[in-house]
């Protein structure tokens, strides 16, 4: 009986053992915006705008390479398809950016003070 258990055991390893080798494989081919595309069922266009809005966050999910080619990080898309909802949060670059001051011309300031 235990040696019936024990050759069970070591066949289950052996399929995870190659279901880990093949995920590998899977996963370094996940580097341009094409595979990522393919993988997350969308389109090149969509993964194109996730970049642009920062759904896919630069040096989280993806880098520019020395050429400037965007090259995805494995890992991490495969952890993006798992949880989307997780991911890092949106970059807001409006944030950024000062608060311009309100200027009125004169006249109207005085036109608007008399309404008063």
């Amino acid at each position: 009986m235990f040696e019936e258990l024990e050759n069970t055991l070591t066949k289950i390893l052996e399929k995870l053992d190659n279901q880990e080798t093949m995920l590998q494989m899977v996963l370094s081919s996940l580097t341009t915006s094409k595979q990522v595309a393919s993988f997350l069922n969308v389109s090149q266009r969509t993964i194109e705008l996730w970049v642009k809005n920062g759904t896919l966050v630069k040096d989280i999910h993806y880098y520019h390479n020395d050429k400037g080619r965007l090259v995805f990080i494995p890992d991490a898309i495969l952890e993006y398809k798992k949880n989307p909802k997780k991911a890092a949060p949106k970059s807001t670059e409006k944030k950024d950016e000062k608060k311009k001051p309100h200027i009125v011309h004169p006249a109207a300031k005085k036109l608007i003070s008399g309404l008063k």
